[in-house]
C-alpha cells in the first residue's frame, strides 16, 4: 500500500494540480480558459503512449535483460522523437483546435502553453519511471512536487500580473530549467541501447490502449463538443471530476507490472491495497462534483449517466488490469495481444456514433469485454485463486 500511495501521490501532483490550473485561469481571466483542459484532453493519451513506451516498457526491458544502459538511452530517444513531433502539432495549433470544434481566437495561446507543458511532464514522467523501478520513490516524489508546484504557482501569479503570452514563455522558462537540472542528475549515458522491439513487446498493452484512446476522444469529443455549449460544459466537468481519479488508479498498474517484474506480486495483498485506493477515489470524486456543479453549471441528467460509467468501470479496473498485466508479461503473448487491441478499437468504432455519449457507449462496451476476457484467459492461474491461495508470489518473469 505503501508504495500505490507513493506513485499514486506523484500522480495526483500531475493531475490534480492542471485541473485546479485551468478552474483558477478561469476565474482569473475567462471562463472559457477552463475548457482547455477538454480541448487537449486527447493530447493526454498521446503523450502516455511514448510514456509507456521508453518509461515502463523500456524499465522491464532493463531487468529482463539486466542492462540499465537501456533505460537512460531510451530516455534520450523519447526526448528527441516526443520533441519533434510536439512541435508539429504546436506549429499547427490552430488546425487542432478548428478539429475540435472550439474558437481558435479564445485558446491558441493557453492550448500551445497546454501541449508545452504535456511534453515537459513527459520527459519527468519517464525520469520518475526509472526512480520508481529502483526503488527511489522518495526521490521521485520529490522531483515531482518541485517540478509541478513551480509550474503551478508561476503560470497562476504571472497571469495576475502579466499578458498572457509574457506569463506564458516565463512559466515555461522556469519548468526547462527545472526539467534539465532533474535530466543532468538522473542521467548518465555510456552507451545508447535502445531494444526497441523488448520494450515495445513489455509495453504493448498501454500501447494499444493509448493509441485507441487518443483516437477515441480526439474524435469522440470533436463529435460530443458540435453539439453546443451545455454538452462542453457537461464533459468538461465530467472529465475535470474523474481525470484525476483515474490517473491515480492507474498507479495500480503501474505497481502491479514493478512486482511481476521483481517477482514479487501478492494479489491478494494488491487487490485489497487497490480497492482502499478506488473507493477513496469515487468518494473524492463526488466531492468535487457537489463543488465544481454550481460553477460550470452542467445538464444533472447527462451529468449523472457519464459519472455512473466512470464509476463502475473504477470498480472493475482493479480486477481487470492485474490480469491484462500479467497475460502482457508472459513469454508469448501474442495472441493477447491481438484480442487486446480488436477489444481496443471497440472505443474507435464507437467515437463515429452521431451522439454525445459516444465515447462513453464505447467506454463501457469496451471494459465489460475486456474485463470478461482478461477473466476467461487467467481462469487457471493459481495467483489469481483468492479462496486456495494466501500469499502466492508470481514467476512469469524469465532472465534472457
Amino acid at each position: 500500500m505503501k508504495k500505490l500511495l507513493q506513485i499514486g501521490l506523484d500522480t495526483l501532483l500531475v493531475s490534480i494540480l492542471p485541473i485546479l490550473m485551468w478552474i483558477t485561469l478561469g476565474f482569473i481571466l475567462t471562463r472559457d480558459i477552463a475548457n482547455v483542459f477538454s480541448l487537449t484532453y486527447p493530447l493526454q493519451f498521446f503523450y502516455a503512449l511514448f510514456e509507456a513506451l521508453f518509461g515502463k516498457g523500456a524499465n522491464i526491458a532493463a531487468k529482463k535483460m539486466n542492462d540499465e544502459r537501456i533505460v537512460d538511452s531510451n530516455i534520450v530517444l523519447g526526448i528527441i522523437l516526443v520533441g519533434i513531433l510536439t512541435l508539429l502539432v504546436v506549429f499547427n495549433v490552430d488546425s487542432y483546435i478548428f478539429l475540435m470544434s472550439m474558437d481558435r481566437v479564445i485558446y491558441h495561446e493557453y492550448c500551445i502553453y497546454a501541449i508545452t507543458w504535456m511534453y515537459f511532464s513527459f520527459i519527468m514522467a519517464i525520469v520518475t519511471q526509472k526512480l520508481y523501478f529502483k526503488n527511489e520513490n522518495v526521490k521521485a516524489n520529490k522531483i515531482n512536487i518541485l517540478f509541478n508546484v513551480a509550474n503551478f504557482i508561476s503560470i497562476i501569479c504571472l497571469s495576475i500580473v502579466a499578458k498572457n503570452n509574457v506569463a506564458i514563455f516565463i512559466t515555461l522558462a522556469i519548468d526547462l530549467c527545472i526539467m534539465l537540472i532533474v535530466l543532468i542528475k538522473n542521467i548518465e549515458i555510456t552507451k545508447l541501447v535502445f531494444k526497441a522491439g523488448k520494450s515495445i513487446k513489455y509495453s504493448s498493452f498501454s500501447l494499444f490502449r493509448n493509441v485507441t484512446m487518443f483516437i477515441t476522444y480526439l474524435i469522440g469529443f470533436k463529435t460530443s463538443f458540435s453539439f453546443g455549449t451545455a454538452y462542453l460544459a457537461t464533459i468538461n466537468v465530467e472529465s475535470l471530476t474523474t481525470d484525476t481519479q483515474w490517473d491515480i488508479l492507474y498507479s495500480v498498474d503501474t505497481v502491479s507490472k514493478i512486482d511481476m517484474a521483481n517477482n514479487k506480486f501478492d494479489y491478494k495483498e494488491s487487490l485489497r491495497n487497490a480497492y482502499k485506493l478506488t473507493f477513496m477515489l469515487i468518494s473524492s470524486s463526488i466531492v468535487m462534483n457537489l463543488v465544481l456543479f454550481w460553477y460550470f453549471k452542467p445538464k444533472l441528467s447527462v451529468l449523472i449517466v457519464l459519472l455512473l460509467i466512470q464509476y463502475v468501470d473504477m470498480l472493475l479496473e482493479p480486477i481487470k488490469v492485474m490480469r491484462i498485466n500479467y497475460l502482457q508479461l508472459k513469454d508469448d503473448n501474442r495472441q493477447d495481444n491481438f484480442v487486446y487491441a480488436l477489444l481496443r478499437m471497440i472505443r474507435v468504432v464507437c467515437a463515429f456514433i452521431p451522439s454525445v455519449f459516444c465515447t462513453y457507449i464505447g467506454q463501457f462496451i469496451s471494459m465489460i469485454c475486456l474485463l470478461s476476457y482478461a477473466l476467461y484467459q487467467c481462469r487457471n492461474v493459481p495467483i489469481f485463486n483468492l479462496r486456495n491461495i494466501d500469499n502466492c508470489r508470481s514467476s512469469i518473469l524469465k532472465k534472457g
